[in-house]
């Protein structure tokens, strides 16, 4: 069976998910900026157009835009898709208002929100999109079309914003703290400081994930978790 997937949102998270998508997948990229869709869609092999209409004919339409326009755009699609549709809103915090998810029964809408960051996705770096959707058949079609990432799996997509930002803020906070370290330390040279994060503390941290930290850094592991338990 032949799936037709309309992308609306042709920005950095939007252009990810459309290359996650099968290649045999019909793709069609909807982007207020025409020409920004035009090339999203030569991309990935697909068509473009700046109008929601365009997605009238799709049957999982992926809606990978900020969380203030989520609602209003869902609400204009609602009377275009047909029968059977599913709708995914993307937007890590945005949420679908009961009264809009309500007005058509004869469509899904449903949450597939993506853990993780986009530029480290875009590089090769594993993303898990989680959805809320419980309906077998429609879960499928999702999955189907985003297999592209590390995992689809269904589940709270709600606590995927609290886990970006968490994931996010600690991050930026370690950061700031190594390069202010350094900077005490004498460590004025900004190339070293920036080696220093991306490659020492941001490693460290994907050897940790990895159960392949040296010696020095399991002891250190046993050491913190030791003091947070306590």
């Amino acid at each position: 069976m032949s799936i037709y997937a309309a992308i609306i949102g042709a920005g950095r998270m939007g252009t990810i998910v459309a290359k996650k998508m099968p290649q045999e997948t019909k793709k069609i990229i909807i982007d207020t900026d025409a020409e920004k869709a035009r090339e999203l869609a030569e991309n990935v092999g697909g068509t473009s157009s700046p109008s929601l209409d365009a997605a009238k004919e799709a049957d999982l339409i992926a809606i990978v835009l900020p969380a203030p326009v989520v609602n209003g755009v869902i609400a204009s699609l609602i009377d275009v898709v047909k029968k059977g549709a599913v709708i995914i809103n993307m937007a890590t915090n945005g949420h679908v208002e009961a009264e809009i998810k309500g007005k058509n029964k004869d469509i899904t809408i449903a949450d597939a929100k993506i853990i993780g960051h986009a530029a480290s996705i875009a590089k090769g770096e594993p993303g898990i999109v989680v959805v809320n959707c419980y309906d077998e058949k429609e879960f499928r079609l999702v999955e189907s079309q985003l297999q592209g990432f590390d995992k689809v799996m269904a589940g709270n997509s709600d606590l995927v914003e609290k886990i970006n930002q968490i994931s996010s803020t600690e991050g930026i906070k370690a950061a700031v703290k190594v390069r202010t370290e350094l900077r005490n330390m004498g460590v004025n040279d900004e190339d070293w400081i920036n080696v220093a994060i991306r490659t020492v503390c941001a490693g460290t941290m994907k050897s940790f994930t990895e159960n392949d930290l040296g010696h020095f850094g399991k002891e250190l592991v046993k050491k913190l978790e030791a003091e947070n338990n306590n």
